[in-house]
């Protein structure tokens, strides 16, 4: 039908719209099963998709306009079937005559049952996402012989989209179980506080059955309870006992048993001063800890000049203590440590009320127990958070491995090395000019990789500041530096079990690259400011645009750590090196820009190829990207048409009076000359900044990684004032 392109062209719009609205594979389904019509024969239209174990296709949607045989729900094995050359090529099929093909295969149960509905011919096609097969898409007619090779190319760029739609609810799906588990971890700190107000509720009441003895316990219970922080419920729990006692030491031991202790510290009370003490974590086999801990009831030692049973006593006589009692903490039917009270004078620990002490500790255990849990969810929280702010960023990226474009012979080996170190964990090296990308390559291998499900974080090591990059990368922990309020994850902790990328690694300073090669030799990072280490486990994929090698020989690179990161290298290479791949990239940035700017471009003119073919690219494929781009702009036809002056390097014989001229005449500037000054032009306005909403990056609307590449390339150092000349 003549007006069949359109009707297409409407189809997709269409897709595209309900994609970015968040419909679902239903309502597309039914939106392509109406609109198709005079645009492709078809009596039947149905949705297979791959199961998370990747072996079993289950139909998940059907439109028909008869009876229905093969119905919603039906599953089979991939492996041996039919459909897996399919799924394994990525090629669709065409079936002229169903019922020619039973006869020669009857062992199709899928088959059968559509030929019963009255079916003859049907065309099948792969539906991909990030490169990868995720299901198929049929079309079946009632008459045999019905699809054509044209169906199939026309019928292929709908079946991407619904790819695209069908990755992107998987996304979201995934968003929102990150949200669900933020949640939950905000609700079990919600049920926590309910079980400490429970809690004090609880011991109020028993509080008042008693006033006269217990007001100080209710004091003591409103102190504690005032802070998350265990020092500060100790320190607050020890003054109110040094009152109600009038005792010279209060300490805390905190752990379940003797090789699970955490910490233990002291405060001494001396002409009103007070004096912390740090108390060892290692404690001897027959020490009080552990006769408390297998008791679960009070030590006292009323007069510690006559007995030194345990190692404690002895240390604390000689400290100028004569009496002491030793108190287990416990919390749900659990040891969390021990409270100590000690006085300069003897006999006064038989004096002392032990059950109001207990009833001290119960509140004290309580108190430290919901401080631990609380530190622990704020600790959640913040890495759930961290996370969703990377999956977010996620979704608005476009990743797929179609973006590896090329069929040239090093694009094909660049494939092949992909595929060879996906599966595995080993450490990739990604060499590369400046624009050939070397991101894409990282994402692809990740993608294939078995740590697809989790993150892959990524660092442009360029872009961050040689005293920051550490804790970047490491966390840090509370106090380490200054500004340094809470404690703070790194990269590598956000990426366990998955990949990090660390591109432009050769900008890494020295001592950082300490750190980096312990983490490839041994998996164990140590926050900045912090002392144990933290087993991670995670995948490490380097990139530079220099030739590390020579960088490490000159001695500006480690050398260890270069044959460390060396153990997989992947050269990606430069387009110049491959001109026969830009038709299909000028193919593929036309087809994506044309989406984007809803305009059709159908040839490109002779002499812009010939110019395109001829030009050495120095900046690569995203070069060749930024000149598709703004000739789709300037294009007024279907056809694309590229001013050869736009490439570095091109026209300037035709200028012989330089950049004056060229200047006054902003036509004759070359594309390189132009893009520096709109640099530089950009990071004036913006004072210098890169990142942020009010960045040089969001103004120019370019990734900032990418636009300190375009820096790098046109020499433009990062500073904070730039002159736009």
């Amino acid at each position: 039908m003549k007006n069949t392109p359109e009707q297409y062209e409407r189809l997709v719009e269409r897709m595209l719209e309900q994609i970015n609205m968040g419909q679902g594979l239903d309502e597309m389904l039914s939106s392509v099963y109406e609109q198709l019509r005079g645009v492709v024969p078809y009596n039947r239209i149905a949705v297979a998709l791959l199961e998370k174990c990747g072996s079993v296709l289950r139909l998940v949607s059907c439109r028909s306009d008869g009876d229905v045989m093969l119905k919603v729900g039906y599953a089979a094995r991939i492996n041996g079937s039919t459909l897996a050359p399919l799924l394994h090529t990525g090629q669709p099929r065409i079936l002229d005559d169903l019922h020619k093909y039973l006869s020669e295969k009857p062992d199709s149960p899928s088959t059968v049952l559509i030929h019963r509905e009255g079916m003859r011919s049907s065309l099948t096609l792969p539906l991909l996402a990030d490169g990868q097969p995720i299901g198929v898409i049929f079309f079946s007619s009632r008459q045999p012989h019905t699809y054509t090779l044209a169906h199939a190319a026309l019928l292929k760029r709908l079946a991407g989209h619904i790819a695209i739609g069908l990755e992107r609810s998987r996304l979201i799906s995934d968003l929102q179980q990150t949200n669900q588990k933020l949640a939950d971890a905000n609700a079990e700190k919600d049920r926590f506080l309910d079980t400490l107000r429970q809690e004090v509720e609880k011991q109020t009441k028993q509080i008042r059955s008693s006033e006269s003895r217990y007001r100080s316990l209710v004091k003591l219970g409103q102190i504690v309870n005032s802070s998350l922080d265990r020092r500060e419920v100790f320190e607050h729990a020890a003054e109110q006992i040094q009152l109600l006692l009038d005792c010279d030491r209060v300490s805390l031991i905190l752990g379940s048993d003797a090789e699970s202790l955490q910490l233990g510290f002291a405060i001494e009370f001396s002409d009103g001063q007070k004096n912390w003490v740090e108390l060892s974590s290692r404690l001897q086999a027959d020490s009080a800890f552990h006769w408390v801990h297998r008791n679960r009831q009070p030590l006292v030692a009323d007069r510690l000049e006559e007995t030194h049973t345990f190692p404690e006593h002895k240390r604390l006589q000689e400290a100028g203590y004569a009496s002491v009692v030793h108190l287990p903490l416990t919390s749900r039917d659990q040891q969390v440590g021990m409270l100590g009270i000690a006085s300069r004078y003897d006999g006064r620990a038989s004096h002392w009320d032990l059950q109001l002490l207990d009833e001290v500790c119960v509140q004290l255990s309580s108190a430290l127990d919901n401080a631990a849990a609380y530190g622990e969810i704020e600790r959640l929280k913040r890495e759930l958070e961290q996370q969703n702010v990377y999956l977010r960023d996620e979704l608005h990226i476009e990743h797929a491995s179609s973006d590896i474009v090329g069929e040239s012979r090093s694009m094909q080996q660049l494939r092949i090395a992909i595929e060879q170190v996906a599966l595995t964990d080993s450490t990739v090296l990604i060499l590369g000019e400046t624009g050939t990308g070397k991101e894409l390559v990282a994402r692809a291998i990740h993608d294939a990789s078995a740590r697809r499900e989790n993150l892959l974080v990524k660092v442009n090591c360029a872009a961050l500041a040689s005293n920051l990059i550490t804790s970047e990368l490491f966390g840090h922990e509370v106090g380490a530096f200054t500004g340094a309020t809470e404690l703070r994850r790194g990269r590598f902790e956000l990426s366990h079990r998955g990949s990090i990328f660390l591109d432009e690694i050769s900008e890494v300073p020295a001592e950082t690259q300490v750190m980096l090669l312990r983490v490839l030799q041994e998996r164990l990072i140590e926050r900045v400011g912090g002392s144990d280490p933290i087993e991670i486990d995670t995948r490490v994929i380097a990139a530079t645009n220099r030739d590390l090698k020579k960088y490490a020989e000159g001695g500006h690179f480690r050398d260890d750590l270069y044959y460390r990161l060396n153990v997989f290298p992947i050269h990606v290479p430069p387009l110049r090196e491959r001109r026969e791949d830009i038709p299909a990239l000028l193919n593929h940035f036309i087809a994506r820009f044309s989406i984007r700017m809803h305009k059709t471009i159908t040839r490109i003119e002779r002499q812009a190829m010939d110019a395109l073919m001829r030009y050495d690219w120095p900046g690569n494929v995203r070069e060749l990207e930024n000149i598709v781009e703004r000739s789709m702009i300037v294009s007024q036809s279907d056809t694309l048409r590229i001013d050869a002056t736009w490439l570095a390097g091109e026209g300037s014989s035709d200028n012989p009076s330089g950049v004056e001229s060229q200047q006054s005449n902003p036509s004759k500037q070359s594309w390189a000359q132009i893009e520096r000054q709109a640099i530089l032009a950009a990071l004036a306005r913006c004072h210098g900044k890169v990142y942020g909403k009010d960045g040089a990056a969001a103004e120019l609307n370019v990734k900032p990684t990418t636009l300190y590449g375009k820096m790098q390339k046109h020499m433009i150092k990062g500073s904070r004032q730039h002159k736009a000349n």
